[in-house]
């Protein structure tokens, strides 16, 4: 009798590294970076010393992972932790999603991808650069890395998510050149995209109206001969609360990523011109 050596404990690891899930595997998958990423997120908020008065309407989320005094001395490693661990575990969920979305185009698919890879490669080093002040070296400060490498997410992410979306609608239209047969469930593909794009608008637009508003505000001030706080103060604890969006949108593209995963086909034939 001879046996599948990827059913073996070895060859099952190098399957999950690869993103090559059977469904129950996806499941566990998404169940164990679920419990073990939020429980880590949990317990970084509830050390978070109560003096310092985390909130989200005031706090970004990487203030969780920050060390200095006036943030989260005692479990900023917490959150370090806990980026290093979603961006390693969400990487074989990109290629799940590879493998998927290639049916619909194999070569156009690969931008997405690497785009994914590269939010992945952002959510891992904001977990090995906190949101912190203090020299790594010469006069880089562990805060300055940290706000760049934050992008690279926020980009990976907040490009590689329309980019699938697209080819997503190419193939539910199925679009000429690319063949006639649908190989995406559009209509379960298309909910954790509703999902995704109404946060994403109402974050767009309290952020963009804000502009506006504190334009008004600082406009009156100086009429009125008083002063006025900063773009980021006046904002805070307000319906315009950078903080405020930028909490709601890592939450929701968690969930997206992981609806996203669950409701692609989990069997998809092969094109004839893969």
């Amino acid at each position: 009798m001879i046996e599948d050596a990827s059913l073996s404990p070895s060859g099952t690891a190098r399957r999950w590294l690869k993103g090559d899930f059977s469904p129950d595997e996806l499941r566990t998958h998404l169940v164990l970076l679920s419990v073990i990423f939020w429980g880590l997120i949990f317990a970084c908020r509830l050390f978070y010393p109560p003096q310092n008065r985390f909130s989200i309407m005031t706090h970004t989320f990487s203030f969780m992972g920050s060390f200095d005094p006036r943030h989260n001395p005692p479990a900023w490693f917490l959150l370090t932790i806990a980026m290093i661990f979603q961006g390693t575990a969400f990487i074989p969920i990109m290629l799940y999603l590879h493998r998927r979305f290639a049916a619909a185009s194999p070569w156009a698919v690969w931008p997405g991808t690497l785009l994914f890879i590269g939010g992945c490669a952002g959510m891992f080093l904001v977990g090995v650069f906190p949101e912190a002040h203090g020299r790594i070296i010469g006069k880089i400060e562990w805060t300055h890395v940290h706000q760049k490498v934050a992008a690279m997410a926020f980009i990976g992410f907040g490009l590689g998510i329309p980019w699938y979306g697209l080819l997503v609608l190419k193939d539910w239209f199925r679009w000429m050149p690319f063949g006639g047969r649908r190989f995406l469930d559009g209509k379960r593909l298309a909910l954790p995209y509703a999902l995704y794009l109404s946060v994403f608008s109402t974050t767009l637009y309290f952020l963009l109206k804000w502009e506006f508003v504190y334009a008004d505000m600082k406009a009156a001030a100086k009429a009125a001969g008083r002063t006025i706080g900063s773009h980021w103060s006046e904002a805070l604890n307000t319906r315009y609360s950078f903080p405020l969006w930028e909490n709601i949108m890592i939450y929701t593209l968690f969930a997206f990523m992981v609806w996203l995963a669950s409701a692609v086909p989990a069997h998809i034939g092969k094109r004839a011109d893969a």
